[in-house]
């Protein structure tokens, strides 16, 4: 078990100071646990009464303490605070960085606040004055707190998973990749333009690593931005967590990257809900929803009504059957409900011409579910019955 730590500050203060940019940047994206153990740090720090240990923030948060270890580094790959550690695996050194700092200046991310073994002697860099509150120094950057801190036990990593560590990426290897990859520069100024400011060298870290250690092309990475800049998203670590997502599913083209946004956003569930599916489209299906959707431009409803017809004549889902219904009715210039009721009454009137009692089969399938020899009132009641309307 970790000894009992003496901690010091320069100050008295009853309250915890929390970033408005850490609450506004990173906390929206974070697990609860995650948000826990960073505002607990923070309160350790202002209070030498709290002993401080990955064993004892546990055990004051309720949480285990891989789940301390998961936050650590969660909010170490966020550039919220840095984790350092020896050879043998044994956090040295934990970090918190100050979340105020004007995010469009080059920062080098000194400490403000270090939590380091006894084994390891600490270099005093000169201080930065600190910040204030309430007139009176808010010490997050005086004050050492001193752990130690056993080395994690090595845990499995999932079969065929390898996870991807996030750089740091100096500022020449920006440059260089600028240099380097001309589509790179383009893209560092497309970002720019659509977020209306000049990324500093923090922010390049994520488009820096979606394009070199994901792989994502340039146009991928566009389309990546416009996407989570048009629902509002703006922060670098929600960001980056799309890229983590899109290409752990294989994403690396505009097209797939946009079908994945589309079964995302529900965009044919309708069809999902017609047809009682419970699973994501395969590639032939999506091929079919595209034409109806992209290609003929057909609505919901419209949709909705060949997928019915469709469950009707073959008591089954069939994309084929249905793709012959909506392909007629395109023939037909079909845009809406009214459109299809239109078309069936003017080919039933046509087939009425005949003799009434000789049945003609009607190989249309966008046609083929009426019976010629029914009144309009009971083909209506029958429809509707099997709809499950009445």
């Amino acid at each position: 078990m970790d000894s009992k730590i003496t901690l010091s500050y320069g100050s008295k203060s009853a309250s915890t100071v929390v970033s408005n940019n850490f609450i506004d940047k990173y906390m929206t994206d974070a697990r609860g646990s995650d948000v826990k153990v960073y505002i607990y740090l923070l309160r350790c720090v202002q209070n030498p009464s709290f002993p401080v240990s990955i064993e004892s923030i546990a055990e004051a948060l309720g949480e285990t303490e891989k789940e301390i270890r998961i936050a650590l580094k969660y909010w170490d790959e966020q550039h919220v605070l840095s984790v350092s550690t020896t050879r043998n695996g044994r956090i040295k050194d934990i970090t918190l960085h100050d979340l105020d700092e004007n995010d469009d200046e080059d920062q080098d991310y000194e400490s403000s606040v270090s939590i380091i073994s006894d084994a390891v002697k600490r270099r005093k860099p000169a201080e930065p004055a600190p910040a204030m509150l309430d007139g009176k120094p808010y010490g997050r950057r005086a004050t050492d707190i001193t752990i130690p801190v056993p080395a994690p036990e090595p845990e499995p990593e999932p079969e065929n998973v390898t996870p991807i560590v996030k750089p740091n990426y100096s500022s020449q290897m920006i440059q260089s990749f600028k240099t380097e990859y001309p589509e790179f520069d383009e893209l560092i100024d497309y970002i720019e333009n659509l977020l209306g400011t000049t990324l500093s060298q923090r922010s390049l870290q994520t488009p820096a690593f979606i394009f070199e250690e994901l792989g994502f092309p340039a146009e991928l990475i566009k389309f990546l931005y416009d996407y989570c800049v048009g629902k509002g998203k703006r922060t670098n670590s929600y960001i980056e967590k799309v890229a983590r997502e899109w290409h752990s599913k294989g994403i690396l083209t505009v097209d797939s990257a946009r079908f994945e946004i589309e079964e995302f956003n529900g965009r044919y569930n309708v069809v999902k809900t017609s047809f009682g599916i419970n699973r994501n489209f395969g590639e032939a299906e999506l091929m079919y929803l595209r034409r109806w959707y992209d290609e003929y431009g057909f609505t919901d409803e419209v949709v909705q009504d060949a997928c019915n017809r469709t469950l009707l004549a073959t008591s089954r889902p069939s994309f084929e059957y249905a793709d012959k219904i909506l392909s007629e009715w395109h023939k037909q210039g079909v845009r809406t409900l009214d459109d299809i009721q239109n078309v069936s009454s003017e080919f039933r009137a046509a087939n009425r011409t005949g003799s009434p009692q000789r049945a003609v089969r009607n190989t249309n399938p966008a046609l083929q579910y009426s019976q010629r020899t029914y009144t309009e009132a009971e083909i209506s009641a029958i429809e509707k019955k099997k709809l499950g309307i009445l």
